[in-house]
This record gives structure tokens, C-alpha cells and sequence, in this order.
């Protein structure tokens, strides 16, 4: 029977170092709730994942299409859209999706000592059935902020903010009907930019230039410049070069392929330009980076 981890056509995930989840474990700003790392796994079929010692991090599956299951403490059960379930670090348990109707799922590998506020809702199923003022879009919209932020830092900086942005989120599940009655007028429609970093994502692999991206929008170079940087801080392609820097890093650690393979992966003909691009980008480099992050290998993927 065929079993899969990860590699899901249009997944997309990050990986923390463990040097920088270590740091994080000792900062009193961040050590509350904290990633590991997180993604998201569109129809994943042949999804399957066992841990018989379980994983050192909590983890969060939140299925939003399709179905699954999950296996802990010696009973199985189904998960389907809109149900979400948190299992405890360090105990055994097995999920994956059903192959008929494969899962759609977000994911999170949280530590912290505010873990605690979830011990109620270990292994158990918990619904988040939509109604007229559910906030769905909204969470997953502030998932898909965290993922973008992390993809281009990994400073001081973005780390709490996405960690402050972790709790948010864990905290719109928990408190579902608190967080449903706080709803005002939506001011989180979609926007360029967040039509532009998606499409990014979805071309990393591509030698896209700024004229194809701002062509693709309908503005000219100069304004989609103009545009993104106001809004995001940072040039587009200097942001769509990190994309492919976060997105090598999840190749070098979950796949055998040279560091050249990966360069042409990620859009790069140039490997040696993509290794300095990457020390520049991690403070290693791309072998370094492998190395270090493969000593402990406590990931599984998901």
C-alpha cells in the first residue's frame, strides 16, 4: 500500500532550524507557544505518518476538505472538514488521510509552556462548523501571513511576530465562540499582494523577472515595485529569491538530491550563485545547513 509523508502536488511547509527553535525555548518573549514548523497539504493522497514514540512537539492537523484519521491512545478515529485535532508530544499515535477522499490539511509542531491550555482537547475531535459569522477565511488567511513572514526571515523580529501570530490563531480555535463574536466589518479582502506572493509561491521554480510578475497583474513594473515594497518592506524579487531560498532548505532536508539538483529545483541555474545566495539568506551554507539540521532528526515531516 502506498504511504507518503510529504511531497503533496502544491504543499508548501517550513522547517525552523533547530539552532533558532532552541533559541527560541530560552526567549522569554517566544517561549510561551512556539513553532517547530508548520504547513499546509492540499489533497493529500497516501498521506501517513506513525510515531510510535510519539513527536517532541504538539501537533495540530486541521483538516478543512476531505477526510482522514488519526490513531491514539489504542482507538481510531475519522476526521473530516472542518474538524481539527491537537495530539500531546511524546505519545504514540498514527493519522493519514482517507485515499477516497484525501484530507486537505494545515499542520503545526508547537512547543511551549502555554501548551497546557490545550491538555482538554488532546486527541480529541473538535468541530468548527461554519455559520453566518464564522471567521474561517480569516484564520486560514493569517496562517498563509505566519508562513509568509517565516519564508522571509528568520530574525528576532519575525520570529515573535509570527509566534504572536501562533497565538492568535491557536486561540481562534480554542475560544472558537469568543472569536466568532468579536467579528467587525472585514477588512481583509483580497489584495494584490497577497494575490502576488501566492503566485510566487506557486512559481518557485520558475526564472520569473519583476516584468512577468507585475505583467501578470496588469501594472507596470515600476508601480507593482512600488506597491509591493510599501506594503511588504522589501523588494519583490529580493522576497521571491528568499521563497526559493525557505523552499531549498525543505528539499535539503526531506530529499537526497545534490545541492546543484536542488539549484535547478528552486530556479537557479547558477549553483554557485544559489550557494551564496543561501549563506547569505541562512548564514550557511546549503551543505552546512543539511548537515546540521539532519544531526537530529526528530522530523518526520508533518
Amino acid at each position: 500500500m502506498t504511504q507518503i509523508k510529504h511531497g503533496f502536488h502544491g504543499q508548501w511547509s517550513i522547517i525552523l532550524p533547530f539552532f533558532i527553535v532552541e533559541e527560541m525555548d530560552k526567549n522569554s518573549m517566544m517561549n510561551d507557544l512556539y513553532f517547530h514548523s508548520l504547513g499546509y497539504f492540499p489533497s493529500a493522497k497516501y498521506h501517513y505518518i506513525s510515531r510510535p514514540s510519539g513527536s517532541p512537539e504538539n501537533i495540530l492537523i486541521y483538516c478543512t476538505k476531505g477526510s482522514g484519521w488519526f490513531e491514539f491512545n489504542g482507538k481510531v478515529h475519522g476526521v473530516k472538514e472542518n474538524q481539527y485535532i491537537i495530539l500531546p508530544a511524546c505519545i504514540a499515535h498514527r493519522y493519514g488521510a482517507n485515499n477516497s477522499d484525501p484530507w486537505t490539511i494545515f499542520w503545526i509542531h508547537f512547543k511551549g509552556y502555554k501548551s497546557d491550555l490545550f491538555k482538554n482537547e488532546f486527541g480529541k475531535i473538535i468541530s468548527i462548523d461554519p455559520e453566518n459569522n464564522s471567521r474561517i477565511d480569516e484564520r486560514l488567511k493569517l496562517f498563509e501571513e505566519i508562513y509568509n513572514v517565516l519564508s522571509v526571515s528568520h530574525d528576532n523580529n519575525a520570529l515573535q511576530y509570527a509566534n504572536f501570530g501562533l497565538s492568535y490563531f491557536l486561540g481562534s480555535l480554542l475560544y472558537v465562540k469568543t472569536h466568532r463574536s468579536s467579528k467587525s466589518e472585514d477588512k481583509y479582502g483580497t489584495s494584490l499582494i497577497h494575490l502576488a506572493t501566492h503566485y510566487m509561491n506557486e512559481n518557485i521554480g520558475n526564472k520569473l523577472k519583476l516584468p512577468d510578475i507585475a505583467n501578470y497583474f496588469g501594472y507596470s513594473t515600476s508601480y507593482f515595485y512600488r506597491l509591493f515594497y510599501k506594503n511588504m518592506g522589501i523588494p519583490p524579487m529580493e522576497y521571491f529569491n528568499q521563497l526559493k531560498i525557505q523552499r531549498s532548505c525543505y528539499h535539503l532536508l526531506s530529499s537526497t538530491m545534490k545541492v546543484n539538483q536542488i539549484s535547478m529545483r528552486v530556479g537557479f541555474e547558477d549553483p554557485y550563485y544559489y550557494s551564496r545566495l543561501f549563506k547569505k539568506t541562512m548564514g550557511i551554507s546549503p551543505a552546512r545547513y543539511r548537515v546540521l539540521n539532519k544531526l537530529s532528526d526528530k522530523f518526520t515531516g508533518e
